[in-house]
């Protein structure tokens, strides 16, 4: 029985899709465990491990095995990533072969892939194939496959940028600015305007619940802070002020895609006017940015209905194709 599966790497997330089923999995990459000289014991993965984490708990060890897309702990990471493919159901009295369409970031390097390789197929994989996320996320939308596209993936933790049509590969770059730099600017900014102390857990959390890019958006949310005397107040803060906070950081990227034009050849630019620029990860999600973008780049924007799962649904989509893709090939 052959199991045919994508997986997708973000900063700090494991995402599989099977054919056939969808979404399968989606666990922050945490792994839990309980450690002596005689016994190692899981006690939890993904969501539950990060909990765990964040609690600090002195019991268990929390590893984040897998950061930014690349395997920090060898070991941790095979464990991990074994205990997310049981999510796939495999019938022990079949002989199960998986293949897996792997989608990475642009700036992994050939060792870095090598080693992501070994940890996979120690998990169980038999085949495995990478492919760009800027290649999977294109490929979730119907775009002129002759037209280079340029798209940008704005994750937690790095902001991938590539330029692509369907046949070529033109550019990647990866920049370490992502969703965790507009929760530290939220929380300097309530420390600044309001003299309270926040975690960036709650200031992830108001970003999630009010962050826009309008103008003058009136939609408020209560957060609780500490002030100079660690006494918890409850303060309100509305999605202009935190527009105010995480401006900067869509103004760094947006910086990074015009830089990036000017040294593209006439062709690729004259592609790029006219077809426009793709925007892709969690942080496409927020409100406004398809206005906010337009205004500041000058550029048609696109983004897909889902850009927080546009590359795993477009790495889902090349499961069913059997015609050649750009693919990374190592030596």
């Amino acid at each position: 029985m052959n199991i045919d599966i994508a997986i997708k790497f973000g900063s700090n997330e494991i995402i599989i899709y099977r054919k056939g089923y969808g979404i399968i999995a989606k666990e922050p990459a945490y792994l839990a465990v309980e450690e002596n000289l005689k016994k190692f014991k899981i006690k939890a993965i993904g969501k539950d491990a990060e909990k765990l984490f964040n609690s600090q708990s002195s019991s268990v060890v929390v590893y984040q095995p897998i950061l930014n897309s690349a395997i920090e702990n060898e070991k941790m990471a095979v464990i991990l990533m074994s205990e997310i493919l049981k999510k796939l159901v495999i019938n022990k009295f079949l002989i199960n072969k998986i293949n897996a369409l792997v989608a990475v970031p642009t700036g992994l390097n050939e060792e870095q892939l090598i080693l992501l390789k070994r940890v996979l197929y120690k998990s169980g994989i038999s085949n495995i194939t990478f492919v760009l996320n800027s290649v999977c996320a294109r490929n979730s939308l119907n775009i002129d496959s002759h037209a280079y596209t340029m798209v940008v993936d704005i994750g937690k933790n790095i902001t991938d940028i590539s330029i692509l049509n369907d046949y070529n590969y033109a550019f990647g770059r990866m920049y370490f600015l992502g969703g965790a730099d507009m929760d530290k600017s939220i929380t300097t900014f309530v420390s600044d305007n309001k003299d309270l102390t926040i975690s960036d857990n709650e200031s992830e959390k108001i970003k999630n619940e009010v962050a826009s890019l309008y103008p003058n958006d009136t939609y408020r949310t209560d957060f609780v802070g500490q002030d100079e005397n660690k006494k918890f107040i409850k303060e309100t803060i509305s999605a202009n002020e935190v527009r105010v906070a995480i401006s900067n950081v869509y103004d760094a990227i947006f910086k990074f895609v015009l830089d990036i034009l000017k040294s593209s050849s006439k062709e690729i630019c004259a592609d790029i006017y006219n077809n426009g620029i793709m925007f892709v990860g969690g942080s496409s999600k927020i409100a406004g940015l398809y206005e906010y973008a337009k205004e500041k780049l000058d550029l048609p924007i696109i983004i897909p209905e889902d850009p927080a799962d546009a590359v795993i649904l477009g790495a889902g989509k090349f499961l069913n194709k059997t015609k050649e893709f750009l693919t990374i090939k190592l030596k």
